[in-house]
């Protein structure tokens, strides 16, 4: 599971490093012609853009994020036998979106709240983050560790779920700075697994 989290973390601080990268690219010029309106109305801060819906067939779940993710397979041996991670990134202009779950060796027997806690502190190690605020929670009859962490710069909130003997996790990663929920709600909310 440990190797699980370090993935997890290398690519959500790959993705951070790079979005972060992409807005120092100077912008490119617009094409000439057509007529543009005065003032455009822009979206509202707490509206999101039109997101995609996103189904994995093989992890078993469906979710709206703001673009198709890029996706990384792992299987890796262990003590306890090979296990397989699964990790799904996506972005957008601010924040950064990811999935991931583990299928152990059906040998491997594991405590499921102490899974569920050590996905957590883990995460908020690797992450360098100061853990805010944890809960339990029973979402879709499922057991959930929902939690907040803070890093100075960003702040991570992240769901684990119990499905079966699989755990998956769900982060959403954005400016400390910015209070908008509406991206943390509509990935949330949209997270939907089936056994």
């Amino acid at each position: 599971m440990k190797r699980f989290l370090a993935i997890l973390v290398m690519v959500l601080g790959l993705s951070i490093f790079v979005n972060a990268q992409e807005h120092t690219k100077p912008l490119p010029t617009p094409p000439p012609a057509q007529p543009r309106p005065t003032k455009p109305t822009p979206r509202p801060a707490s509206e999101p853009p039109e997101w995609v819906r996103y189904d994995s067939a093989i992890g078993r779940f469906s979710v709206l994020m703001p673009e198709i993710p890029k996706d990384t397979v792992e299987t890796t041996q262990s003590d306890h036998g090979p296990y397989t991670t699964y990790l799904f990134i996506a972005r957008d202009e601010r924040n950064v979106y990811l999935i991931g779950w583990v299928d152990y060796d059906p040998k491997f027997n594991f405590n499921r709240q102490s899974e569920m806690e050590a996905n957590r502190d883990n995460f908020v190690k690797g992450v360098k983050a100061t853990l805010t605020g944890s809960r339990s929670l029973t979402i879709d009859g499922y057991q959930v560790l929902e939690f907040t962490a803070d890093t100075n710069e960003r702040t991570f909130k992240s769901r684990v779920y119990m499905v079966g003997r699989r755990p998956y996790q769900i982060v959403i990663g954005y400016p400390k700075e910015d209070a908008t929920v509406a991206p943390v709600t509509k990935f949330f909310n949209s997270f939907k697994v089936s056994r």
